[in-house]
């Protein structure tokens, strides 16, 4: 998901939003350090994996920061992530069950109170 959340970036640059992009190379051991360090940059925190929303690095991610640096948040932690079905083989179809860069773009404007947060997200459909 890393280039995809380049693009998203690229796009929310365009409409004035720095967004810093981190890449874990690994989830184990997970750079802890540096994602406490990037929300206590930016007072913000948006995960995004292809897996199931519950039980993955998302969510180990979290907690992480909850546990460390929940008083540098400015806004709820927003969280994208694949769809909670099968993935489905017909490629229509798995483009709404993973994120696309759409639904990055949204939930980083969502955790800069920049977008309406009734608006659903493709990958959580």
């Amino acid at each position: 998901m890393v280039g995809s959340a380049l693009k998203a970036a690229e796009i929310l640059a365009k409409e004035g939003i720095s967004a810093e992009v981190i890449n874990l190379r690994s989830i184990r051991p997970l750079d802890r350090s540096t994602i406490n360090a990037s929300v206590r940059k930016t007072n913000r925190l948006l995960t995004v994996e292809e897996g199931f929303p519950q039980h993955g690095v998302g969510a180990e991610i979290c907690a992480s920061v909850v546990e460390e640096s929940f008083e540098y948040l400015d806004a709820p932690v927003e969280r994208i992530s694949g769809a909670d079905v099968p993935m489905p083989y017909a490629a229509n179809l798995e483009r709404m069950a993973v994120p696309q860069i759409e639904d990055i773009v949204r939930g980083a404007k969502r955790a800069c109170y920049r977008a309406a947060k009734s608006v659903p997200m493709a990958a959580t459909a």
